[in-house]
């Protein structure tokens, strides 16, 4: 008991010492300390980590203790043999501390400049399935992101250009035993369809130059099924404005390590209004819905169904009642 209190003693008597060495720590560790000359180490250790798949590099790297214990890099440059190369003006990753208790990959990634924009990524413990399987809960923030380097990144046969939103909440099992229940928002501004051919179940098709003020979706995913909950079409004295809504089946599946998606059947509703300047440049893709015209002051209305059993068949088209 005695060297208890002689301990304590000491802490007391000295706390002004104690305080410098744990201050001149601190400035040695986050401020002094020279990061920088780590990033020839990572970039070596995440490749040998992905079997050479992928390469990551950057200019500068400093931690930050302020308002939470994180990572930050600048002038980001991340190559994959499966993807094209992304870029980041600057990247933070902020580790959760119960996470890393629990060892678990929970905690937040912030990208500023990726794909033109800024994206956040944040991943924590979600609730459990039905089934009991655990389940994580991610959130994704994307703001402005340029549509055209998203269309590059998923190669996408056709042009497409705007500024994309999209806010999501996911909670899913990381293995995928379980499909994911998923939450999305999402907003094109300024979208743009240069005139373009995509090949198509029916055969090639040509698609007329398009643009609109704006496309809204918002949905859910839940028992592999897409559900459209409102979307939103172009804004009044747009060449071409309407709404659809309906459901896709879409399947997350696990090959041995790699995901993936398997696309199912569809039936989607959709109603739309375009203007006669629309009608004139787009009439061999109009002749397809022709049968559910009717004509408006300004050019006509299109309201049909489309469904069909899954992607690779023609769609069927019918009224809708």
């Amino acid at each position: 008991m005695e060297h208890i209190i002689k301990f304590f003693k000491a802490l007391k008597e000295n706390k002004g010492r104690l305080f410098v060495m744990v201050l001149s720590a601190i400035v040695f560790l986050f401020v002094l300390f020279p990061f920088d000359d780590l990033s020839d180490l990572i970039s070596s250790q995440v490749a040998k980590m992905t079997n050479n798949s992928v390469y990551v590099t950057f200019d500068r790297l400093k931690m930050s203790l302020i308002p939470q214990p994180g990572v930050e890099m600048e002038q980001v440059y991340i190559e994959s043999i499966s993807t094209p190369a992304l870029t980041a003006k600057e990247l933070t990753i902020t580790p959760s501390i119960p996470g890393l208790i629990q060892q678990k990959p929970y905690g937040s990634v912030s990208a500023k400049g990726l794909l033109k924009g800024d994206v956040d990524v944040s991943m924590g413990k979600g609730t459990r399935s039905d089934n009991g399987v655990e389940r994580q809960r991610i959130e994704v923030s994307a703001k402005k992101v340029a549509l055209n380097d998203v269309r590059e990144l998923a190669n996408l046969p056709i042009l497409l250009k705007g500024q994309l939103n999209l806010e999501t909440t996911a909670l899913a099992d990381l293995t995928f035993q379980e499909q994911p229940d998923v939450e999305v928002n999402l907003t094109i501004n300024q979208f743009e369809l240069p005139p373009s051919n995509v090949n198509t179940p029916m055969g090639p098709l040509t698609l007329p130059e398009l643009k609109l003020s704006s496309v809204e979706l918002k949905g859910r995913l839940a028992a592999g099924r897409f559900v459209i909950e409102s979307g939103t079409i172009g804004k009044p004295g747009d060449e071409l404005q309407g709404t659809v809504k309906g459901d896709i089946g879409i399947m997350i599946v696990n090959r041995g390590g790699r995901f993936g998606q398997q696309i199912g059947a569809y039936n989607f509703e959709i109603d739309l209004r375009a203007k006669k300047s629309f009608q004139d440049k787009a009439t061999l893709f109009l002749t397809f819905i022709d049968g559910y015209k009717t004509p408006t002051a300004d050019g006509a209305q299109y309201k049909f169904k489309l469904t069909a059993t899954n992607p690779m068949m023609p769609p069927s088209f019918g009224a809708v009642r």
